[in-house]
């Protein structure tokens, strides 16, 4: 009996040949790691974040794979639709943009809670919205929650909050903006530049902690999030879908 399933185009191994990729927090950490393996499979980038510097240093060793750079702030709707139209269609939208603060919630000061929700709450918001507009009709967008959605501590209040509201959202959008996909990475604790708020003594043990308590043994390192990332882009049969990659953070 021969099957009649067909492997769609564009879909699978080389699919990102050609394609567009917008990435918000490419200066560092998991979004650079996507930047950089998207770019081996054949895609063209732009970058964008907060610092322009640190987006001039990933572009020098991209070379002409390299659409743009913008330094944005995700708040600010009219900034995130120009920077996304300047190449526009798109077939990939992506922002691991986060700035957080893990505090206890009553020392959280209104401007460290402003700055959460404008990097993981209004700066998805604007990016979808100008997806809406700029996206290629079959491409996708893909947001970053968290691990703090679902495993609640002391200093992680309104981290999960903000996690748990993405997740809620490309449910929704995945259904309202069809047949553009939507979808969330939720990462366990990674090796990145969001733990530099610590000392390097104190980032240590508590990478050791949580290695302790994984299934898998370590913490996450920035390439693990990036094939992940990667594997949403190119299967276009993934959609409305929360991708854990939490080294067995929700089961630990």
């Amino acid at each position: 009996m021969t099957s009649s399933l067909k492997t769609r185009g564009g879909d699978g191994i080389g699919a990102l040949i050609g394609s567009k990729i917008f990435i918000v927090g490419a200066g560092s950490g998991m979004g650079e790691a996507i930047a950089r393996m998207a770019v081996e499979r054949g895609a063209k980038v732009s970058l964008a974040g907060r610092s322009i510097e640190k987006l001039e240093q990933v572009a020098a060793s991209l070379g002409d794979s390299v659409l743009g750079l913008y330094a944005l702030d995700l708040a600010d709707e009219h900034t995130v639709d120009s920077a996304i139209a300047e190449h526009a269609p798109y077939d990939h939208i992506i922002t691991t943009a986060a700035n957080l603060t893990f505090k206890p919630f009553v020392e959280l000061t209104d401007d460290e809670i402003h700055r959460m929700l404008d990097s993981k709450f209004w700066g998805p918001i604007n990016v979808a919205r100008a997806a809406a507009k700029h996206l290629a009709p079959q491409g996708s967008v893909l947001f970053f929650s968290g691990l703090a959605a679902y495993r609640q501590g002391v200093g992680t209040s309104l981290v999960g909050v903000v996690n748990m509201a993405l997740e809620s959202l490309v449910a929704n959008l995945a259904i309202e903006l069809k047949p553009k996909r939507f979808n969330v990475i939720s990462p366990g604790v990674v090796d990145t530049a969001t733990w530099d708020m610590l000392s390097d003594a104190d980032r240590q043990a508590l990478f050791q902690q949580v290695s302790a308590s994984l299934p898998v043994g370590r913490v996450g390192h920035a390439d693990d999030l990036a094939h992940a990332a990667i594997s949403i882009l190119e299967n276009g049969f993934i959609n409305g879908t929360v991708l854990n990659v939490d080294g067995g953070g929700r089961i630990a």
